[in-house]
């Protein structure tokens, strides 16, 4: 449940019903606006004295019930977009986040030529994959810790912020040393134990939606991080998994309108591993900052064709200025509407 207390409450009284809230046998988050305060109320309301007894206090405007499974991540909780701060850069509320950089981290080489051409191309957050979960063994599985300190080395260098994926518990302190954000893929989109651990390494998280996933598991999912201490997280529609084979995967517009409709977190969209094939990129680009995408993730390389994973639908980076200037007229356009919950 939710407390509202009225408008502009003295702190003592903030403080007297957080303690209320704990003797109730719950969980308080706190959430203070400009004028107003709210409290939800985290715990089994099953086996709990009812907090609607509250309602009766002075100092509370009104009790209510949070019908969604994922309390702190609803509107109901928080009805105003909120904002997540990526290096120089903000996602969310109107503002529109740009990642692009290559599928996995190759060489050194590989890695500076595509931060360079991004960077000329006004985008201040990069990603690259250090470790690779991929579904045969066979395929390449990223350079690790070589990775991670490459991407140290562009952050250096360039300036930028960096996303790479973590995919595994005892990954978790060594990527958060270097990254700025920590994304958790499809596949492990449902993986508990690894969203709580996560949590925990005080770094703002993408969570890619899994590719049978529904919106109400992926919304339960950043409530789980939420809930163990990490306020900061972005949601990516990255595709999901339909009859369909003549994209990689199948890019769920109405899931970006849903979530968005759902929960105050910046949703961004992924074409590239929606699309499968460079050509269908930016179409697909197009068609969610349309539906309303926050920000988009990109994957770019200098030479494609030699890419160790996912050559296909990377787009050559010396091309990415074109690409972005193709879009950001549209971006300017939608950004504009996508300030308010």
């Amino acid at each position: 449940m939710i407390i509202v207390l009225k408008p502009e409450s003295a702190e003592s009284d903030i403080k007297m019903i957080e303690q209320k809230v704990i003797d109730f046998g719950y969980e308080p988050r706190i959430l203070c606006g400009e004028k107003r305060t709210v409290i939800a109320a985290i715990g089994d309301e099953t086996r709990n004295k009812s907090l609607e007894t509250l309602e009766a206090l002075p100092v509370v405007e009104q009790v209510l019930p949070i019908q969604k499974r994922y309390k702190l991540v609803s509107r109901e909780f928080h009805r105003a977009n909120s904002v997540v701060r990526v290096g120089s850069a903000d996602v969310g509320a109107g503002n529109f986040m740009t990642i692009a950089g290559p599928c996995s981290v190759e060489s050194r080489e590989q890695l500076r030529k595509a931060t360079e051409d991004v960077v000329a191309a006004g985008v201040s957050v990069i990603r690259g994959g250090a470790y690779k979960p991929r579904t045969s063994p066979y395929d390449f599985q990223g350079l690790g810790e070589e990775g991670l300190q490459l991407l140290q080395e562009m952050k250096e260098e360039f300036g930028v912020a960096v996303v790479t994926e973590v995919v595994g518990v005892p990954h978790v302190e060594t990527v958060a040393a270097v990254a700025d954000v920590l994304q958790i893929g499809a596949r492990n989109c449902q993986n508990y134990h690894l969203l709580e651990n996560v949590a925990g390494a005080g770094r703002p998280v993408l969570l890619k939606r899994g590719m049978s996933v529904r919106v109400s598991e992926w919304l339960s999912a950043a409530e789980y991080l939420v809930i163990n201490g990490c306020e900061n997280v972005i949601l990516c529609e990255r595709g999901i998994r339909t009859f369909e084979d003549s994209t990689r995967n199948t890019l769920d517009v109405s899931a970006v309108v849903v979530a968005k409709r759902e929960t105050h977190l910046p949703v961004i969209i992924d074409p590239s591993h929606a699309a499968g094939y460079v050509d269908l990129v930016v179409p697909l680009a197009k068609a969610g900052i349309a539906a309303g995408a926050d920000g988009m993730i990109i994957e770019t390389h200098p030479n494609p064709p030699e890419a160790l994973s996912d050559s296909t639908q990377q787009i050559p980076s010396r091309e990415f200025k074109d690409v972005m200037d193709q879009l950001r007229p549209l971006i300017d356009f939608c950004a504009a509407g996508n300030t308010n919950g």
